[in-house]
């Protein structure tokens, strides 16, 4: 029994390296991930002009033809009533909103991002001023949440 154990071991082994090649030959090149970086400090000042700013690059190329960018902000445990704000291209890559945080509290702001076909939705935590640590509320709200507002904002 254990001379065909050690028999099968090594043509399984054989095989299963095989596999990987197989699937990827002839599948073409990948599709460059669409990555996207916050530019807007993770700090802010209750009642101050905020630039929301991410710079979105695919592979080594700056993205300049992104199809929409749209921020989404909310407070802390407060997703429900967060507010869409359209980002406007500038240059290499960077897109830039404006807002203001007229509260002390901990903000969200995700990035629905589409451009080249792909959509990506990072998102970055703002504090602003000092805020009770009692008044924060994790955020567990899905990602997807967001999608709805987007498609209503997209008509604008």
């Amino acid at each position: 029994m254990k001379k065909f154990l050690w028999l099968g071991l090594p043509i399984l082994l054989l095989a299963a390296c095989g596999t990987g090649e197989a699937d990827s030959s002839g599948a073409g090149d990948p599709i460059e991930e669409v990555m996207v970086s916050f530019n807007t400090d993770t700090q802010a000042d209750p009642s101050e002009e905020v630039v929301l700013s991410v710079t979105v690059t695919q592979g080594d190329e700056a993205v300049e033809d992104a199809d929409e960018i749209v921020y989404e902000v909310w407070e802390s445990g407060n997703r429900d009533n967060s507010e869409m704000i359209t980002a406007e291209h500038t240059e290499d890559g960077v897109y830039e909103a404006k807002t203001t945080f007229e509260e002390e509290g901990l903000y969200y702001m995700q990035a629905h991002t589409t451009a080249r076909s792909l959509h990506v939705m990072p998102k970055q935590e703002v504090t602003v001023g000092n805020p009770d640590p009692d008044s924060i509320v994790s955020d567990d709200s899905e990602d997807s949440q967001g999608m709805g507002k987007m498609e209503d904002h997209s008509g604008h």
